[in-house]
């Protein structure tokens, strides 16, 4: 079984190109199309995310030398800068718009994703382990 994420704003898929791409690449056949919406992340990912992630990736990166980087938010910024990173095609003139995705549209499965990642980037670019939720004391 195959999922995808479909974003809608404004009564309009905002990712078509993902929902495009998934549906090319069935074979023929009759398929179960099912709508749900998605849990978004817990108060407990969040304070997890904001208590521990951010504020250790803040003070790694100020460690290897980025000493503008002074708070969580900062950190944030960052982070999101490194891994929700997004584009949008046009598809009459082809040029490609990057932007930033948000932490807030992430459901609570994305999230997780989005934390593993940070954590193998911490370890292998900050030199730092981020324990995970069930590690903290």
């Amino acid at each position: 079984m195959t999922e995808r994420i479909c974003h809608i704003e404004s009564g309009k898929i905002a990712n078509p190109q993902e929902i495009r791409k998934l549906f090319s690449e069935l074979q023929d056949g009759i398929y179960l199309v099912r709508v749900a919406t998605r849990k978004p992340r817990s108060p407990l990912q969040n304070e997890y995310y904001w208590g521990v992630v951010c504020d250790m990736v803040r003070e790694g990166l100020y460690d290897t030398g980025y000493r503008e980087v002074k708070t969580k938010a900062d950190a944030h910024q960052i982070m999101k800068m490194l891994f929700l990173k997004k584009k949008k095609y046009n598809h009459k003139t082809g040029k490609v718009k990057e932007y930033i995705g948000s932490t807030a549209n992430l459901s609570t499965v994305e999230f997780n994703t989005y934390i593993e990642e940070i954590i193998q980037w911490a370890v292998e670019y900050l030199n730092i382990q981020i324990p995970l939720p069930n590690e903290i004391l």
